[in-house]
């Protein structure tokens, strides 16, 4: 043991005598330890991931650090010629000097090792879905709308960061940033919209959705049910069109055609001016406010897919879009009187976070006072669509971070925002010709019918 005290003992004490480089030798081997126990935790395993993935790398390199300044400093303390702790020359021929030069390169190859699966899962879980909507309370709001649209499969990264190194660079520096918000208690609620950090439509949307494909027309149809229970439609045929400059899209980003606006806030609400580019021509339109100096613009920006898509991954639900989705699947019951209005009145309330027992008690009050009778004889189903509401209501309200109905308005149409008349109104003119930007309904959609019951264009389409 004399000999093997010598060769591996002596280095290590060397390396642990002085208090910085032992703490730091106790953040290494902690780290190591907790990482091969947590080896094969998922991404998706919420604060866990944030330990295993954050925290632990967070140590294991602090760690590292903590032992050559410690060293340095038991150097500074000691003689020049004991600052070794092993007698003799320190040179390559001398024993002792080789076998802590082979502790070190052991040492070296194990935290290589170490470190770099470390910081591997790190980046890996730091690019995660689950770190971008669950790391942060703050992000919970958009975690839950995104994971109930349609871009759910897609990387949170995909859009908010994009590809590259310098992207990369940019968004950890905004996350410390962010981060520092949060821990001073500085961050919006709700949090602003649209993000101006966001990646145009060109990096993001058109990697997998062309804008030279032509979508055609495409039928948009809304259920909902009357105070009897009885269904009535609305239906209408969306001329999308697309890039050779017919429909919706081909007016606004066909080829050889470009917009750019002015807005009068950075929500992007209120639109002051447009420039409309075809083929070389451009005609200006502006309020008569905007073109006499009275107001001026705050934000400008060439349009594209984002100015009307503007949820495309986040989006909250309309609370009367809601009820009636859910009543057309059959989620919540579909005949029974006065359902409707009697759900619209219960997720109007403000329950903070006593929503899951509040609004079964409010959906029960409202047919104890206007339907006894059918309170009676539906008490299993009012009890069933009572919860359904309260999962509606807590997917789509946070009060911590001050999100309503409304809060955040979705652009696509003109029903639940003002959407296309923030431009299709009569407030812009045109400078040369004086004519607002069209309103024409047909330009847009052909209206097959609004609220009928047994609609006979939809039965002629086999809906």
């Amino acid at each position: 043991m004399g000999k093997l005290a010598q060769r591996w003992v002596l280095p290590v004490l060397y390396l642990t005598d002085n208090w910085v480089s032992r703490i730091g030798l106790f953040f290494v081997l902690s780290a190591m330890v907790l990482w091969i126990f947590l080896t094969g935790a998922s991404a998706a395993s919420g604060y866990l991931g944030i330990l295993q993935f954050v925290a632990l790398p967070a140590a294991f390199f602090g760690g590292l650090l903590l032992v050559p300044i410690g060293i340095s400093m038991q150097r500074r303390r000691e003689a020049p010629d004991h600052h070794l702790h092993l007698p003799g020359k320190i040179e390559l021929s001398n024993p002792k000097v080789r076998s802590f030069l082979v502790f070190v390169a052991a040492a070296t190859f194990v935290n290589l090792v170490v470190g770099g699966a470390l910081t591997f899962q790190t980046v890996h879980y730091m690019e995660s879905n689950n770190f971008c909507g669950t790391a942060c309370h703050v992000m919970a709001p958009e975690h839950s709308a995104f994971q109930n649209g349609s871009h759910a499969q897609v990387k949170c990264v995909e859009c908010h960061i994009g590809e590259g190194a310098g992207n990369a660079i940019r968004a950890k520096l905004n996350g410390t940033r962010q981060l520092y918000l949060i821990l001073t208690g500085g961050y919006s609620r709700p949090i602003p919209s649209p993000p101006h950090a966001l990646k145009p439509a060109s990096e993001t949307c058109e990697n997998c959705h062309s804008r030279n494909h032509d979508y055609g027309d495409k039928l948009w149809r809304r259920t909902q049910f009357d105070d009897t229970g009885a269904k009535v439609e609305t239906a209408l045929m969306l001329k999308l069109g697309g890039a050779e400059g017919k429909g919706i899209h081909g007016a606004h980003m066909g080829k050889g055609f470009h917009i750019d606006y002015e807005a009068a806030d950075d929500k992007r609400a209120k639109i002051l001016a447009v420039k409309v580019t075809k083929g070389g021509h451009s005609d200006e339109f502006a309020s008569a406010d905007y073109s006499s100096g009275k107001v001026k613009a705050v934000f400008s920006r060439r349009m594209d897919c984002l100015d009307c898509h503007n949820r495309p991954s986040h989006e909250f639900a309309v609370a009367d879009r809601a009820v009636d989705k859910l009543m057309a699947d059959g989620k919540l019951p579909q005949s029974l009187p006065l359902f409707r209005k009697a759900a619209l009145e219960a997720l109007k309330g403000e329950y903070g976070n006593g929503a899951a027992t509040a609004i079964p008690e409010q959906l029960k009050a409202y047919y104890q006072k206007n339907q006894p009778g059918s309170l009676a004889a539906n008490q299993g189903e009012l009890e069933k669509a009572g919860k359904e509401l309260a999962a509606l209501y807590g997917r789509n309200i946070f009060p911590a971070m001050k999100i309503t109905w409304g809060t955040y308005p979705q652009h696509l149409g003109h029903t639940a925002s003002p959407g296309c008349f923030r431009c299709h109104g009569e407030e812009l003119k045109s400078k040369t010709s004086g004519k607002a930007i069209t309103q024409d309904c047909e330009a847009c959609h052909k209206v097959l019918g609004v609220e009928e019951k047994n609609m006979k264009a939809l039965q002629e389409l086999g809906g």
